[in-house]
């Protein structure tokens, strides 16, 4: 079995909404972020996938390690992935959707059942999420 080393970032705006994207060719909705490339550390490679996904800047002081999990790959047959997650608290804003992402969602207290969450999202940030 295949592992990948990933960063992803939890975005939350003032009401405590979590921002999911969903990829071109995914049901799964999941956290901004991805493969780290060329030995990037975790928060390089989510401050460039951040900015190539949704086109949103972020600065390296405004993450918080939220945690490390591994699971099941949502979207690659055979593999599993490793994470490390930070959490990001930002104002309100429109996310530009670019690259392999086809659409995002804020998600609340009232929407998220309704959508299905990649393993790494579901497992680690939602209960986090929800206790906020």
């Amino acid at each position: 079995m295949k592992t990948l080393h990933i960063a992803s970032v939890a975005i939350i705006n003032p009401n405590k909404e979590l921002l999911l994207v969903r990829k071109k060719n995914s049901e799964f909705y999941q956290l901004t972020g991805g493969k780290m490339q060329n030995g990037e550390q975790d928060i390089e490679a989510i401050i460039r996938e951040a900015k190539e996904e949704i086109g949103l800047k972020i600065e390296p002081h405004q993450l918080t390690f939220l945690g490390s999990h591994q699971t099941k790959a949502v979207n690659e047959h055979n593999t599993v992935v490793h994470g490390s997650v930070y959490w990001l608290h930002v104002p309100f804003f429109e996310p530009i959707i670019a690259n392999e992402i086809q659409e995002f969602v804020w998600m609340n207290k009232n929407n998220y059942q309704q959508y299905s969450w990649a393993h790494l999202a579901k497992e680690l940030v939602q209960p986090k999420w929800l206790a906020l």
